[in-house]
């Protein structure tokens, strides 16, 4: 096991630093190899003296940067096959049962009311639901779970949102109120990339796996079969995680991932009385 603070330095690199994924994972194994980080690599330096910067840097925009020596990460961290720097505004998704719940941008309006309708259960439930912020059925679960009520009205809206971007890049842009709805409603953002990174098509790849191993398993509500909503699935059925999925007509485009989830075996769900179920919560 890596020394707390070299564990840190590698999460700041591995989040800051422009290398190639292939350099990072290479530069992971050596470090495990040797219980510490190798002497003489260039750049570490200069992240380790820039690391009081980037924390200030983070309370000016209304967050923290959470790396793996900080306590209330370390669940979190745990699940993770790499050391992960978090930026984050609002809370950490709790401890219990969570969900993530993903699907297609382009979704269809009967799936992006299955969504709301399904996730708002999931929070009444006491499921933390987690989503990509994404448009489409992402935004539509996020909306769901804030409007969970108790049974005397009272509000038990909260979710939790994983960026493919820093927070000065929110994606897609329009979601910023839905961001600040979260965190003012006890839930939370919260993204392993520095304030300044903008929405690349490689950075989601790590938002997904996030997703995929800070939960039970992940929804797939609609999905084509080409979507970044069956990678997260792949990921999390890599992780040991379960996937879930939601059955449709052969002839409906956005059914065609969902129905290949289920052929390789994934849990059909026919409303989310079922999922609970399969959670223990049923």
């Amino acid at each position: 096991m890596l020394p707390a603070d070299h564990l840190d330095l590698l999460a700041m690199a591995f989040a800051i630093l422009p290398w190639p994924e292939a350099r990072k994972a290479a530069l992971w194994e050596l470090a495990q190899g040797e219980g510490r980080v190798p002497a003489g690599v260039a750049d570490l330096d200069r992240v380790a003296a820039d690391l009081p910067r980037r924390k200030a840097e983070a309370l000016s925009r209304g967050a923290r940067l959470l790396l793996p020596s900080d306590p209330e990460v370390a669940a979190l961290m745990a699940s993770l096959p790499y050391p992960v720097a978090l930026w984050v505004r609002g809370t950490l998704p709790p401890p219990g049962p969570r969900l993530a719940v993903v699907g297609a941008r382009k979704a269809t309006g009967i799936g992006l009311a299955r969504a709301r309708a399904w996730c708002k259960t999931f929070a009444e439930a006491g499921v933390a639901v987690l989503s990509g912020l994404a448009r489409g059925i992402d935004g539509a679960a996020h909306e769901g779970a804030l409007e969970a009520a108790g049974p005397n009205g009272q509000s038990l809206g909260r979710t939790w949102g994983v960026l493919g971007s820093g927070l000065d890049h929110p994606y897609p842009p329009e979601h910023r109120d839905l961001m600040a709805r979260m965190v003012v409603s006890g839930g939370g953002v919260l993204t392993p990339f520095p304030p300044e990174a903008l929405p690349q098509k490689w950075h989601f790849p790590r938002r997904n796996l996030l997703l995929a191993a800070w939960t039970e398993g992940v929804l797939v509500i609609e999905a084509a079969t080409r979507s970044g909503s069956l990678v997260t699935a792949k990921l999390a059925a890599d992780l040991g995680r379960e996937v879930w999925a939601c059955p449709g007509g052969p002839e409906e485009p956005l059914s065609e991932g969902p129905n290949g989830l289920l052929r390789d075996g994934a849990r059909l769900v026919r409303n989310p009385l079922d999922l609970l179920e399969d959670l223990g919560l049923g």
